[in-house]
């Protein structure tokens, strides 16, 4: 029974995934004072306290009394306290972080979505505070909404189909956690509640995570995370050679794990040692040439090795992340989607593409085929379109300057019967074409509402399609919304699948608005297919990469594998 005005405890729960590990592989040991066994009324509780590092004056202080005498004593330098409790009962072991004791955590033993699952499964889903996110997109954003007032998850600005939830906050609804509930990779709670009622928290907890989500989450399990083992050795294989390619292909790169605090951090470090070079911002190549100049092969387990810090002014690491928490991945094997996270393999549901096919079944395929593609970019062949016989107008480079959150937008590349506004470009990656399908609903959605950029769109409009009062709202059933793509792939059915599922994005809202929509493939000229190849090699050929050489003095590093 908890006693009387029983006090508040911030309580930061991590789950370890295997329970057979010992103390020392879930916590740094080596960074910690002597273990201490806690008396609990359940269950085996150790103690493990940092080790405070000694005194550290910064190095700003040397900047200021250059030329004159410091007092003495005047800076103390600084020191910071955590612990970690590590909690064992019925074949499940649980670490409690407090203050700076996460640093002692090897967060590759514990489970990175423990906490978010039991918020799921513990929090009222209409009165929510706090929402973390990342989209699914080739270039991701990492997102926070954050409203004062208890709200929907959709009032947070969720698209279900698009991001991806990893981190959230709201009311709870277990007594035990409380009266708000945070889920990430720890859950983390503020309990009226003492020592011994530990056990019966983590119990609850636990029970939780194993749930499945209520239905008003069910969108979550459309992007399930990976645990097969034998899948994830095949992932983490073909992930190794994609690291090992010079350069790494697109479908891979380096970022940060979650929200950062850029007014108060200053740079990223591999090491904490002084000369280490600190890095504005975190890229892949900084990494892999930093590993080879270290001897060290990139892989899935070299980048659980290597920790990145995050540096403040002082450059004092004030938090870390492993590599491989920061690794970003796109795959597709075995005709399925899979994508690297925040440290967790993912893989979409067959009834996510479902849903996703199914949506692209009745885009429109526009059947008049436009000129070969046989230039260096998409300039010079939208120029050649407006300047042959082939009837195009080019809009091509003629932004339109309106404010607000687009700035200028490019209102078309091509214009077509004065009806068919053209977006071309030349498919090289998922990135470009999810810019391609915004590109054409934020102009064409601009066009209908916003009469000052119809007015200046006139200015500049050939005579096909200036109109005699631009002030006017046009009817959206006179135009069609074309999307020009210079692949080889079959469109829609060969685009990656988040371009895929952009383009289902962009074809709902310009159907709602009212325009036609539809998807051409121009033909690529084989000549310059050969080209394309010949510039890749090319590139590689004149000089070794920092990487490259850095592994031809290293016997025991291997060379980059190809893919």
């Amino acid at each position: 029974m908890r006693e009387r005005g029983t006090k508040k405890e911030r309580l930061s729960i991590y789950l370890v995934k295997d329970a057979k590990l010992a103390d020392d592989q879930i916590i740094k040991t080596d960074q910690a004072q002597p273990a201490i066994e806690i008396k609990i009324v359940s269950g085996e509780a150790t103690l493990y306290v940092k080790d405070p590092p000694p005194p550290r004056i910064p190095e700003w202080v040397d900047f200021l009394f250059s030329n004159q005498e410091r007092p003495e004593g005047y800076f103390r330098g600084n020191r910071s306290e955590g612990a970690v409790l590590v909690f064992r009962q019925n074949d499940a072991v649980f670490a409690l972080t407090f203050g700076m004791g996460y640093h002692l955590l090897n967060l590759n033993t514990v489970e990175r979505d423990f906490g978010l699952r039991v918020t799921l499964n513990s929090v009222n889903p209409d009165k929510l505070r706090s929402l973390d996110k990342a989209s699914y997109e080739a270039n991701p954003l990492n997102t926070r909404s954050q409203s004062p007032r208890d709200v929907d998850i959709f009032d947070l600005r969720m698209d279900t189909e698009s991001d991806m939830v990893y981190a959230l906050t709201g009311v709870s609804e277990v007594a035990a956690f409380g009266e708000h509930v945070t889920g990430r990779d720890a859950l983390t709670i503020m309990p009226e509640a003492q020592l011994h009622d530990l056990p019966t928290i983590l119990d609850e907890a636990l029970a939780r995570y194993q749930q499945k989500p209520p239905a008003k989450f069910a969108w979550i399990e459309d992007v399930n995370r990976v645990r097969n083992p034998d899948d994830l050795v095949i992932l983490e294989m073909e992930l190794d050679q994609l690291l090992r390619q010079d350069p790494p292909p697109p479908n891979v790169w380096l970022g940060e794990p979650e929200i950062v605090d850029w007014e108060t951090q200053t740079g990223y470090s591999f090491d904490r040692r002084a000369r280490t070079p600190r890095h504005q911002t975190l890229e892949l190549d900084h990494l892999l040439a930093y590993m080879a100049d270290h001897g060290v092969t990139p892989s899935s387990q070299s980048f659980r090795d290597q920790t990145v810090h995050v540096n403040d002014a002082n450059d004092t690491s004030v938090k870390q992340w492993s590599a491989y928490q920061c690794l970003y991945a796109e795959i597709l094997d075995g005709g399925k989607v899979y994508i690297l996270r925040n440290g967790v393999w993912h893989a979409v549901s067959d009834n996510f593409v479902a849903r996703v096919d199914e949506a692209l079944k009745n885009l429109e395929i526009d059947d008049k085929k436009m000129p070969i593609y046989s230039h260096d970019d998409e300039g010079e062949y939208n120029a050649s379109c407006a300047s042959s016989e082939f009837g195009y107008e080019l809009f091509d480079c003629d932004n339109v300057f309106v404010g607000g959150p687009y700035d200028k937008i490019e209102f078309c590349d091509l214009l077509r019967d004065g009806r068919d506004l053209i977006h071309v470009k030349i498919y090289r990656s998922s990135a470009t074409l999810s810019h391609l399908f915004a590109q054409g609903r934020v102009s064409a959605e601009t066009f209908l509402k916003h009469a000052d950029f119809r007015v200046q769109l006139n200015t500049k409009s050939p005579a096909s399609f200036k109109r005699t009062d631009p002030a006017l709202r046009p009817d959206p059933k006179n135009y069609r919304v074309v999307y020009a793509i210079a692949t080889t792939k079959d469109l829609p059915h060969q685009l990656p699948f988040f371009a895929k599922v952009a383009l289902k994005g962009a074809l709902s809202e310009l159907e709602m608005l009212g325009f036609g929509v539809a998807i051409n493939k121009i033909e690529v000229d084989a000549a310059l297919l050969r080209k394309g190849k010949l510039k890749a090699m090319g590139k590689a050929a004149p000089a070794a990469s920092k990487r490259a050489a850095s592994s031809a003095k290293r016997p025991n590093v291997q060379p980059p594998a190809t893919q």
